[in-house]
């Protein structure tokens, strides 16, 4: 029985078999207007997907790193949202058609869990998102936001801290928190003159970890 790292290079070398995009920082890949062009695959680098509410401005609602396969919903459904999806830095994305990657899940019934993992991982990823915003304070749900995210896309560094490495903005934390940008800037610099937090290349660096836990237990 093959495993699920067996299945996992699978799927990346029928995307690599296609056709591969780069993007740059900045650079929008999906836009809501348009229908998808076909199902990407990130080999490396950042996407964020978000919405613009009524009062446009920009929502945060989710961020894919390597490995990861989007769009999931319309890929089997065909329903395409009002969601964008962004590069947040310079991206390589392998593209397939929708009825050729739905033909090779057919094919290879063997790598739908694969694909079913990724689909719980995004829910999964919403409920956290939904527990964040229940915190009261701006201060609480940057805190849980950036513990979240660093359980996601944290390396741990020689000194003990913990690197971030998606490039998240201020703005983008602003948004997937509910809170101004004023507010979470004020926030942030609060928690970097305590020694709590440092930017280091553009990537936010959490210093220590257990005492940012304990401001939200």
């Amino acid at each position: 029985m093959k495993t699920h790292n067996q299945q996992r290079d699978k799927i990346r070398a029928f995307f690599y078999s296609h056709t591969r995009m780069q993007y740059k920082k900045g650079e929008v890949i999906i836009r809501p207007e348009d229908e998808p062009s076909g199902v990407y695959l990130i080999e490396w680098g950042f996407v964020k997907a978000y919405s613009i509410t009524k009062y446009g401005e920009e929502n945060l609602l989710l961020v894919r790193g390597s490995g990861s396969v989007f769009p999931l919903i319309w890929a089997f459904t065909g329903e395409h949202r009002s969601v964008s999806y962004e590069a947040m830095e310079e991206t390589s994305l392998w593209r397939v058609s929708k009825s050729d990657y739905k033909d090779f899940l057919d094919k290879n019934p063997e790598t739908m869990p694969i694909i079913l993992d990724m689909a719980i991982e995004a829910y999964r990823l919403h409920s956290e998102r939904v527990m964040t915003l229940s915190y009261r304070t701006a201060r609480e749900r940057i805190v849980s936001f950036l513990l979240v995210t660093a359980n996601r896309f944290g390396v741990v560094q020689k000194d003990g801290s913990t690197m971030i490495m998606a490039p998240f903005r201020q703005t983008d934390i602003a948004s997937s928190v509910n809170a101004t940008r004023e507010t979470t800037s004020r926030e942030l610099n609060a928690m970097r003159k305590k020694g709590l937090t440092k930017t280091v290349e553009g990537k936010i660096v959490l210093c220590d970890t257990e005492i940012l836990q304990k401001l939200v237990e």
